[in-house]
């Protein structure tokens, strides 16, 4: 095929006309030749081409036409006489090895039809371009192609002509290259070379040989894959939630499908995606197939993963009854009984019960700074098994078939254990390295028990994260999708699955120790004073500071009522606008932190009295009077174990002196 060139140039003399005028084209040289290796880029080469004569003002134009075996195009540098003519030749690499000729015809003309023609037009370049296989060559790589986001990889390169000064370049960069042999190299690549689904150049650059023949390496992109749902489980009727997602090969079009139907996602990582799940998805007990689609991925849709919608518990699995701390439970029905159905001596002063799996789970402080383990019968009181013996005081929680404990003498790290609940036999342990005078309560929620600090797997204790912890007096309130602590002054809600910060909150108070957070009906109620439980209301989802309250220790929450304990008086405050709707003082010495049972508040009092009342109006409903005082309301400072009322599997737990008594509030809760 012959292409076509025509641009001005500026003739030095002659008289006009055709070519008896005197004007005369001139080209140098006539013969080229040029060479290059397919490993080489495309080379080019120039000719110089002038219009020579007597008259001094004449236009004229340069027209040419060339053959493409080599060539690939021709182009003019200048339009004043001379001019060079540069030729770029084709890919070496796209030709393969050969000899490839074209001519190159240029012509001085008159006019831009070219029917008038100086002296010596036309010219004809003849031009050889020469192939040659390179002399290093690059044959095959091993692997070929890897999955984007991967490790570093050791890459083997096949070929020949290698020298012990050979480097393999990967995109045009040398990397970190051992000879092997005239026939091979290895080269390490890092994870960032295959960072990103796409290609890479790869071939071998020797400093004598020169360059080899690229070949392409494929990063492919990452299978599509989905491990781990965050949380697993959640209580029917609840609010909505942000389910974190874990897999692989996640990418901004990756969106998270609830029964097969598409969720608000949002793209974290190519590891980590949250999804918006409303209430609705969780207004029936049941399950949910959970999937991720990616139309951009080979795959499409990945494998499920179940979310189980489970009852609400009735279980008291965690201090103030369960992860959130709510201190509230809903039972069939409710009746105050007369008398005790059992209460047990323990022989020291007993934390908050955990009431579950047909027991009572307390720790027990004993002599010399250590305690002990407790599993009673929740029928009878009598020991189902323990005493286990434990270093320093310790606080417990239920979670999954397990029961966890934390141990933790004042002055070393605290220790997390986990027991069978049936036999108390030691399932695992983990030191939360770091920690000393610790005094907060574990947390067990959604396959992780936490800590002031840390999160470890329930099954098999390994740690799923680890942060920086200002202080352990906060036992952390866990929801769905929020872990909150408060420390000295902050409040921080940590994403469960990956102990990354959602939002933090300084609300600039002096002093400060932090405390037990809770959270309800959407509101984080966090203290943030030395020996008080007076704090911030938080929008538990954002951060945002909703208002204020005052308490002496952690409250109790219902819908629409929230119970708090000052000065020795309990209040019943209405939350829509935080106004106290009652008060109530009783025998002028309650302490202990407030608990709501289906309609009912119950509150303790250091000389014994126990109180129900009803939650609406604040009016007494029951009293009955232990043979000790009741302990304070656990809060910063308050000592170890930490203390309180429990309510779970329709048995009200009471600790009391060195007794634990409990009434048998629901035969059928």
């Amino acid at each position: 095929a012959l292409g076509a060139l025509v641009l001005a140039g500026c003739g030095g003399g002659g008289s006009g006309g055709g070519g008896n005028s005197g004007l005369s084209l001139s080209v140098s040289p006539l013969n080229v030749a040029v060479s290059a290796t397919t490993a080489q880029p495309a080379p080019s080469a120039s000719v110089q081409a002038s219009v020579s004569g007597q008259q001094q003002s004449q236009q004229v134009y340069l027209a040419g036409k060339y053959s493409t075996n080599g060539i690939q195009s021709v182009s003019l540098g200048g339009s004043t006489s001379p001019v060079t003519v540069t030729i770029t030749f084709k890919s070496p690499a796209s030709l393969g090895a050969g000899t490839y000729t074209d001519t190159l015809q240029l012509s001085g003309c008159y006019d831009q039809a070219c029917t008038q023609q100086v002296t010596n037009s036309p010219q004809t370049v003849s031009i050889q371009y020469t192939v040659t296989g390179s002399v290093v060559q690059l044959t095959a790589l091993s692997p070929s192609s890897a999955v984007a986001t991967g490790a570093a990889f050791t890459l083997t390169a096949t070929g020949s002509n290698f020298t012990a000064q050979s480097v393999v370049q990967w995109n045009g960069s040398a990397r970190s290259t051992t000879y092997v042999s005239a026939t091979q190299l290895t080269a390490q690549i890092m994870a960032a070379d295959i960072a990103a689904p796409g290609t890479a150049s790869v071939n071998v650059l020797d400093p004598v040989n020169g360059p080899s023949n690229p070949l392409t390496f494929t990063i492919q992109p990452p299978m599509l894959t989905l491990n781990t749902l965050s949380p697993t489980s959640v209580a029917v009727g609840g609010p909505g939630f942000m389910l974190t997602v874990l897999g692989a090969g996640f990418s901004s079009s990756s969106i998270v499908q609830w029964n097969g139907a598409a969720r608000p996602t949002t793209y974290v990582t190519t590891n980590e995606l949250i999804a918006q799940i409303a209430a609705a998805d969780i207004a029936a007990v049941g399950s949910a197939s959970i999937t991720v689609q990616d139309s951009t991925s080979s795959v499409g849709t990945t494998a499920p993963q179940t979310l189980t919608i489970v009852p609400v518990s009735k279980d008291a699995t965690a201090f103030q009854m369960n992860p959130a701390h709510t201190g509230a439970v809903t039972f069939a029905s409710v009746s105050f009984p007369a008398s005790p159905t059992w209460s047990v001596d323990v022989g020291g002063t007993p934390s908050y019960a955990v009431i579950a799996n047909g027991k009572v789970y307390v720790t027990v402080a004993i002599a010399g700074g250590s305690s002990q383990l407790l599993a009673l019968d929740q029928a009878t009181g009598a020991t189902a098994w323990g005493p286990v013996v434990l270093s320093g005081a310790a606080n417990a929680a239920y979670d999954s078939q397990t029961l966890f404990v934390v141990s933790a003498p004042f002055s070393t790290a605290a220790t997390i254990e986990a027991l069978d609940p049936n036999s108390g036999q030691l399932l695992w342990s983990a030191l939360l390295t770091g920690t000393y005078g610790y005094s907060s309560a574990v947390t067990a929620a959604n396959g992780v028990v936490f800590s002031a600090g840390y999160a470890f797997d329930q099954k098999t204790g390994a740690t799923v994260w680890q942060i920086g912890a200002a202080g352990g007096d906060s036992t952390p309130a866990v929801t769905a999708d929020g872990m909150y602590l408060t420390y000295p002054c902050t409040t921080i809600d940590y994403r469960p699955a990956t102990g990354e910060t959602i939002w933090s909150n300084n609300t600039g108070c002096s002093g400060g120790g932090g405390g037990t957070p809770v959270v309800a009906n959407q509101l984080l109620y966090a203290p943030n004073g030395f020996g008080t439980y007076n704090g911030s209301i938080f929008n538990a989802e954002t951060g945002a500071l909703a208002g204020s309250y005052v308490s002496d220790n952690p409250g109790a929450f219902t819908a629409s009522t929230g119970y708090f304990l000052q000065s020795g008086t309990l209040r019943g405050v209405t939350l829509s606008n935080n106004t106290v709707i009652w008060s109530f003082a009783g025998d002028g010495m309650l302490v202990t932190s407030p608990i709501a049972v289906n309609q009912y508040v119950l509150v303790g009092s250091s000389s014994g009295n126990l109180y129900a009342l009803d939650g609406a109006t604040g009016s007494q409903v029951w009293q009955v009077t232990l043979g000790a005082g009741l302990p304070p309301g656990a809060g910063w400072g308050a000592g170890l174990p930490l203390s309180g009322l429990a309510a779970g599997d329709g048995l009200l737990v009471v600790p009391n002196g060195t007794k634990v008594t409990a009434y048998t509030l629901s035969t059928n809760p």
